[in-house]
């Protein structure tokens, strides 16, 4: 099984978004994206959130064999150890990470972002489409909520 993992994080809204695509003899068996909002996250929290989040995935569907496909370079370092940086919701979901990671069998596989991979395109398009439809969606009914105060 190979799932396709990518992420999205907006600063302003401090909103995480990942998508997955699960990828079986090169066809899609399945699609999923999500989002979240995490105050002091960033770029990489929303990478490793994608990640967190397909092998979770794979512990429920009883899927025990994995291939990971990103494109952020970290993400087999920070599935190989509990190592630590300097932002602890990081380090939270690194923790996660090795978790999870001892409880499947997981491989990891670095693709370039942006270019001639069709499954990591659309996981990319798919989570930046997800973080733009949340913030079009709840941040404007939240302004509106404030002015009506």
């Amino acid at each position: 099984m190979t799932i396709y993992v990518d992420g999205s994080y907006s600063d302003t809204y401090k909103v995480a978004s990942y998508a997955f695509c699960v990828v079986e003899n090169g066809e899609i068996i399945d699609v999923r994206k999500g989002t979240k909002m995490i105050k002091g996250g960033n770029s990489v929290v929303a990478e490793l959130l994608g990640v967190v989040r397909a092998l979770k995935y794979c512990k429920t569907k009883g899927i025990t064999s994995v291939t990971i496909v990103h494109d952020y370079n970290k993400i087999p370092i920070f599935a190989s150890s509990c190592i630590r940086t300097r932002n602890g919701i990081i380090n939270d979901y690194i923790r996660n990470l090795v978790t999870l990671k001892r409880q499947l069998n997981v491989s990891f596989k670095k693709v370039k972002a942006h270019l001639n991979d069709e499954f990591n395109n659309m996981v990319d398009k798919l989570s930046r489409g997800k973080l733009n439809d949340y913030i079009k969606n709840v941040f404007p009914n939240i302004l509106k909520n404030k002015l009506k105060r």
